[in-house]
């Protein structure tokens, strides 16, 4: 039977409800918060705060809400912290990450594990952290401690334009684990930079397409580019709402619209990415979490676009992505 691995253990992924594919509830540290204190995401009351502000979003459209934390290894996750939150909130589940983000966010990395271990015994420690349990001191080292909350989602990041040995290294690794256990790869690209390139490195080094979301790719609108993300089987995540800075969400409507015209629609995920205090309401942002079952899912349907396919952008296509494949190791 198929699964998704949350942080209480493995549920059906009809259970899931409206999923938010990609954000941050907890992020109590490490490289991001160094460069930047608005990523200092620590309070677990101002968490769950957040998280019910998407299910009650998200119950106007299903059951429940699940919150795939992408915060991966090394980078301020904090499963302890989630696990509060999650008790927190009725009706709220939550899938928690390993893996990496892009190495600048690990600051100068020459002495890091990363550098340090081979590939092997990189991907053992990302598979320990789905098969096991997740490190509780967040693999900072040098002890080990195995919470029972296992990850349910791998990251793999990269630069802006480019994708560096040291990500290379752990391109390699993610897929490795995932190959091993089933377990689904969630991306960050860098201001959708080196997407496809992000999708064909997964693939040639043995990951599945259809465990495999290239992430942040609205920030690229180039509909003919993201379509041949797709025609390779993986799944395009769209995030990055009400950032006006960058592009009117018109732009992700339409993004919505021409993968559907393509036969694309089963192969899209939706996301917000609210990363930072400034981006979220419990911190006085006017939209968060919530954004897609609140506020971009009724401007679909007010532009024309059909219940069935809001209904599997919110909810069917990430409970078929997040479901665990084949593996060695399960």
């Amino acid at each position: 039977m198929s699964f998704v691995r949350t942080i209480k253990g493995d549920v059906d992924p009809a259970t899931l409800g409206v999923v938010n594919s990609h954000d941050h509830l907890i992020r109590v540290g490490a490289g991001e918060v160094y460069i930047d204190a608005d990523h200092l995401l620590d309070d677990v009351d101002k968490a769950a705060e957040e998280a019910g502000y998407f299910v009650e979003a998200s119950k106007k459209w299903a059951d429940s809400g699940t919150v795939v934390d992408m915060c991966p290894a090394s980078c301020g996750r904090s499963v302890t912290k989630l696990l509060e939150v999650s008790a927190k909130v009725p009706d709220l589940q939550v899938v928690v990450a390993s893996g990496f983000h892009q190495e600048k966010v690990y600051l100068e990395t020459r002495t890091s594990w990363v550098s340090q271990y081979s590939v092997n015994q990189i991907a053992d420690l990302l598979i320990a952290d789905i098969n096991d349990g997740i490190d509780e001191y967040d693999y900072m080292g040098p002890l080990v401690q195995r919470s029972a909350a296992k990850a349910g989602v791998l990251k793999w990041a990269t630069a802006y334009g480019k994708i560096t040995d040291w990500e290379k290294k752990t391109g390699k690794a993610v897929a490795i684990a995932s190959k091993e256990t089933g377990c689904p790869i969630n991306t960050h690209t860098t201001a959708g930079t080196a997407a496809l390139e992000q999708a064909q490195y997964l693939l040639a080094n043995g990951a599945v397409p259809e465990k495999v979301a290239i992430g942040h790719v609205q920030r690229n609108a180039d509909l003919w580019y993201l379509s041949q993300i797709t025609k390779l089987g993986c799944y395009v995540e769209l995030d990055g709402t009400n950032r006006i800075k960058y592009l009117p969400d018109s732009y992700r409507v339409e993004l919505v619209k021409g993968l559907q015209d393509l036969g694309f629609a089963k192969r899209v995920i939706l996301g917000t990415d609210s990363g930072k205090r400034s981006y979220q309401k419990a911190y006085g942002s006017v939209t968060g979490l919530d954004f897609d079952p609140a506020v971009f899912a009724p401007r679909l349907l007010d532009e024309g676009v059909d219940r069935a396919y809001i209904d599997d952008l919110l909810i069917h296509n990430a409970a078929t992505f997040f479901s665990f494949g084949e593996g060695s190791q399960q």
